[in-house]
């Protein structure tokens, strides 16, 4: 008997083929995948099947498959946060292929169940900030430290790799971007250097967003820094040699791998790159909807309910700003004291 996690998408009967191809291009009215999301879909819809298939039950999906599934789901060392993806996506292909709506109920309970427990776990990101708080600032402070350790080393490889890490924090601090899509910039493509500076468009491999603008003045010498390499020079003549190629390149001009910047990112911070985009939501709570709106537009995502799963002391932030609100309302009677302040040395502004 297969031992197999998930079955793989060519092993899928021909009505599942067709369902996955039909999530890609939706009929009228019906949600729209992004070919991320569709991955997600086909790995969490095969781990359906391989269990159903190890059961020795038909390659179907039936109420003994979808209990098997579940069984399966409960007995794993996961979270139920994952517990719910995995079965959201089985939930995805039933909708897609008619599954009776009297049976997909009985999925949307279990998910129900899933998101309750969900909602009682302390999620990880939450308890990782907890135990090493951060801000947007202290990643812009950090890009500073490596970019300066960086031109005080003579080492050639470790120059290198002290630019990249300088450079995707202090990226990551302005532009909060999927590790994913940091690693695929193209120079000449997605991002241009111009006498302005740099200039920013790509679409979001997962959401489909479409990032597209000029990049703070700021990060320009961080990103220079990925042409030249403390070894001085023309730019535009770096960067003319460099088109075509990844931003984030190894010595030999190839793709560095999204591993490898994301290791960069938690050697210097602690945190992995996505904790950025909770960072963004959280320093935009104090500005309310458009705060929210904002931070959204930052990190690529179109819908609310996402936007609301990064934010982890957002409530926190919109009360302390609610308190303020008050304050000045009757300043009269309860003077408010003047505000600290927070210098930050040569770094991309935050």
């Amino acid at each position: 008997m297969s031992d197999r996690k998930s079955l793989p998408f060519s092993e899928f009967p021909h009505k599942f083929q067709r369902a996955v191809r039909r999530l890609e291009t939706p009929r009228r009215g019906r949600r729209r995948y992004s070919k991320c999301s569709v991955k997600s879909t086909i790995h969490h819809f095969g781990q359906y099947l391989a269990v159903v298939q190890r059961a020795g039950l038909p390659l179907e999906l039936s109420t003994e498959g979808l209990t098997a599934f579940i069984d399966d789901l409960d007995t794993r060392d996961i979270r139920p946060a994952t517990q719910l993806t995995y079965l959201s996506g089985v939930h995805a292909i039933a909708k897609e292929v008619d599954y009776p709506a009297s049976q997909r109920r009985l999925i949307l309970e279990d998910c129900e169940i899933y998101r309750e427990q969900m909602c009682r776990t302390l999620p990880i990101k939450v308890r990782k900030l907890a135990a090493h708080p951060i801000t947007l600032k202290d990643i812009a402070r950090a890009a500073v430290k490596w970019r300066d350790t960086a031109q005080q080393t003579n080492e050639h490889n470790k120059r290198r790799t002290y630019f990249q890490r300088s450079a995707i924090l202090a990226l990551l601090s302005l532009t909060p971007l999927r590790i994913g899509d940091a690693t695929r910039l193209l120079i000449g493509d997605h991002v241009k250097r111009d006498e302005a500076g740099w200039s920013l468009r790509i679409s979001s491999e997962k959401s489909g967003y479409r990032h597209n603008g000029r990049l703070h003045s700021s990060l320009t010498p961080y990103l220079d820094d990925l042409l030249l390499y403390g070894e001085g020079g023309s730019v535009y003549l770096h960067y003319a040699q460099r088109v075509g190629g990844p931003l984030f390149a190894t010595e030999m001009h190839e793709y560095l791998s999204s591993r490898t910047l994301a290791y960069n990112f938690k050697v210097a911070t602690g945190h992995s790159p996505h904790i950025v985009r909770t960072l963004v939501h959280d320093a935009m709570a104090k500005f309310g909807t458009y705060g929210a709106d904002l931070a959204r537009i930052l990190c690529g995502q179109r819908s609310l309910a996402i936007g609301k799963h990064y934010e982890v002391y957002a409530a926190r932030l919109r009360a302390e700003e609610a308190q303020k609100s008050l304050a000045e309302i009757q300043a009269k009677i309860i003077p408010i004291a003047p505000p600290a302040t927070d210098n930050f040395r040569d770094g991309p502004r935050v």
